[in-house]
């Protein structure tokens, strides 16, 4: 309570990710001291897809220490994907492999800003 969370100032740069239509990404995340929590919505145009160690999202602020911790969920069919690997030195999380799907993606997480 009294936390709010925010719109990022720079969008969810995703990279790597396979795309056919245009998707529709929203994001949002708060920081509480030096931890910061996020939320990433993916609603494919009409598919996308990712290779894990390869495709990422940019994360909402800087990060710090050594990693964090991350999960990307099928929102659709309420199933996990797997797990992603958050890359502190470059500002990233590295999102698990997911063949073409139209189903909507939530990529969320915490790591020290």
């Amino acid at each position: 309570r009294g936390r709010f969370w925010k719109t990022p100032k720079r969008a969810a740069t995703r990279t790597g990710w396979t795309d056919v239509g245009s998707p529709t990404v929203t994001a949002r995340y708060v920081q509480i001291k030096n931890v910061c929590y996020f939320q990433i919505r993916v609603v494919p145009g009409t598919t996308v897809a990712t290779t894990a160690g390869t495709s990422y999202v940019a994360l909402p602020v800087t990060a710090f220490g050594l990693s964090g911790d991350g999960s990307m969920t099928d929102l659709t069919t309420l199933i996990a994907i797997g797990s992603c690997a958050i890359d502190a030195a470059n500002s990233r999380v590295y999102v698990p492999t997911q063949i073409a799907t139209g189903d909507t993606l939530l990529i969320a997480g915490w790591f020290e800003a």
